[in-house]
């Protein structure tokens, strides 16, 4: 029999579709399981959260600032399985960009950078359990970040229009990359090196990933040397020096995205 699952006051609490709590901050919230076969049937309970203060910190950014938060296996008097660790990222959305991930055996860490004055909220998980909770309070934002977001913005408005479909639109973004831009080594990050026109692979794979997130699709970066779909694009080039590009789930499968322009 299927069961719905729904916590009261998010801002405490989550629940999984499969039942699994997930504190969030302090507060008490009800949990409430309800048959979904129409009988009317539901069970509720009443939970209490309580954070210990030690597991709380506030950190403040300015704008285009960046900062590693990491658990460490030998802050806790429990063995912690570092790679089992799982990060809720809360209102972080304009607020910071996530760069990327890393775990090794003794500590697990995401990297942030701040890009839009206001406050976002990570929570560290280990096992149901919330093991730190880091308010981010960005104070400042990240002009040349924004820039670069607004001029995104401004060639979408010229390169798409409304009744092209989402492999249309990136097809547009790709063929614009390639076409207005220049190829030069070394120019490999978006917000920099919109302005001259020039990029390298890493800097192509950059800009045609931010178009393709602007439509909501999820984006991968591909190392040719490790053969491997990266979440992130520093993931895809911490692998080794070889080409990289970007790729785009459409229809559930990954579509290559080359926008790397040509070079001699």
């Amino acid at each position: 029999q299927s069961i719905s699952w729904s916590s009261s006051d998010t801002s405490v609490a989550t629940v999984s579709s499969d039942g699994i709590v997930t504190a969030v901050a302090n507060g008490t919230t009800t949990i409430t399981a309800s048959a979904v076969d129409g009988s009317g049937k539901n069970g509720s309970c009443s939970v209490v959260i309580e954070i210990p203060s030690e597991n709380i910190q506030t950190i403040e950014l300015a704008g285009g600032e960046s900062k590693n938060l990491s658990i460490w296996d030998d802050d806790y008097t429990e063995n912690i399985d570092t790679s089992k660790v799982i990060f809720n990222l809360q209102n972080i959305d304009n607020i910071c960009i996530v760069n990327g991930f890393d775990t090794d055996y003794r500590r697990t860490m995401v990297n942030i950078s701040a890009i839009r004055q206001g406050t976002a909220t990570i929570i560290a998980s280990y096992e149901g359990k919330v093991i730190m909770r880091w308010t981010v309070n960005v104070t400042s934002n990240w002009n040349e970040y924004l820039a670069y977001e607004s001029w995104r913005h401004s060639i979408e408005n010229q390169i798409w229009t409304n009744d092209m479909s989402v492999k249309e639109k990136c097809d547009a973004a790709q063929n614009y990359i390639k076409t207005n831009f220049k190829y030069k080594a070394g120019y490999s990050q978006g917000y920099m090196i919109y302005e001259d026109k020039m990029c390298d692979c890493i800097g192509a794979s950059n800009i045609m990933g931010d178009f393709a997130k602007d439509i909501n699709c999820t984006v991968g970066y591909v190392n040719m040397r490790a053969d491997t779909v990266y979440d992130y694009l520093s993931d895809a080039v911490a692998a080794g020096g070889s080409h990289i590009f970007t790729v785009i789930k459409l229809n559930g499968d990954w579509v290559s995205y080359d926008a790397q322009p040509q070079h001699n």
